[in-house]
């Protein structure tokens, strides 16, 4: 009997080391794995990526992403160009040990993008430059497969890409001074996108061999499709020239190309009422910019002219 107690101890010890190994393999492989998204958004980009975790989900061939975050170029506003809240995608467990992973669905929620202008040169400009050197190292677009490279960078087909709940804010002026400083609140406006779709991510033939994209190169078409969004279906809100510019850039990239991306936008009432706003904020703001700036002219002429007192009423004796 005290044998017996003693050889299931000894089982239990050795269940527990071999969980606790599991458990330490499988933080770490969440590791590895939020490492290499970070270094691939950040080599996509030419700007810093983090992720706040990675969790997967081995035997329920699931995986989420939270707390993505793509800064912004040196020297704008805003410390973060591009946000994701949360990722989800599901695996296909039999292709896990292949080069090439498929990916059913892959879904995105609640991303925030800010695109700002400074001294005539606007941070997306500076990203998609970032992504078309990407592009032209690979020799072609960044759907397409990745050229052979000498590790072992796991690829991705990916059958479904959806990005949802997408919100674009966007400084249009980046105009420094006082009446810049004014104009600048107020023509901060924001793009509502309810939904992005993309079909065949990285799919370039009959099922997955030889076909696949990189996380570098997934990351880049998630940004040039929610900026392609923007530009779509914000031309209510957008002047020409700033709306002529991000359609330029984007130009130039073919990434998007052969997904079938669809684009559905937040309310179209509401964004024709938001460029409403935006109109009379702007007014108002010069308005108020222009009787400001005529007061104090006023003001200064009093105490310039003898006898006449700058607290003295127009039209006193």
């Amino acid at each position: 009997m005290k044998l017996l107690k003693i050889a299931i101890a000894i089982v239990l010890v050795l269940v527990l080391a071999v969980f606790g190994v599991i458990v330490l393999g499988y933080s770490q492989l969440n590791n590895v794995v939020r490492i290499g998204i970070e270094r691939g958004g950040t080599y996509a980009m030419g700007v810093e990526t983090r992720v706040a975790s990675v969790r997967l989900g081995l035997l329920s061939g699931t995986a989420t992403v939270a707390g993505l975050s793509i800064a912004n170029p040196p020297g704008y506003q805003d410390e973060h160009f591009f946000t994701l809240s949360e990722g989800s995608l599901a695996i296909s467990a039999a292709t896990l040990n292949q080069p090439v992973i498929e990916v059913p669905t892959f879904k995105l929620d609640t991303i925030a993008v800010d695109l700002e202008r400074k001294d005539g040169k606007s941070n997306y400009q500076i990203i998609l430059d970032n992504i078309k050197k990407l592009q032209d190292q690979l020799g072609g677009s960044s759907s397409q497969p990745a050229q052979p490279s000498a590790g072992d960078e796991k690829k991705l087909v990916i059958n479904e890409l959806t990005i949802r709940n997408v919100t674009v804010n966007v400084n249009m002026l980046g105009v420094s001074g006082g009446l810049g400083d004014v104009l600048n609140k107020a023509t901060k406006v924001t793009i509502p996108i309810d939904e992005i779709k993309l079909q065949n991510v990285g799919k370039t033939g009959t099922g997955v061999g030889g076909t696949g994209v990189t996380v570098s190169q997934l990351s880049s078409i998630i940004v040039q499709a929610v900026l392609a969004a923007a530009a779509e279906k914000g031309g209510g809100l957008l002047p020409p020239d700033f709306l002529n510019d991000l359609k330029g850039n984007l130009s130039s990239l073919d990434g998007l190309k052969g997904l079938g991306m669809s684009v559905l936008a937040g309310q179209t009432g509401k964004v024709e009422q938001m460029a409403k706003d935006v109109g009379q904020k702007v007014e108002g703001a010069v308005k108020g910019a222009v009787e400001n700036a005529t007061k104090g002219l006023e003001d200064g002429l009093k105490g310039l002219i003898p006898g006449v007192k700058k607290d003295e009423k127009k039209g006193g004796g």
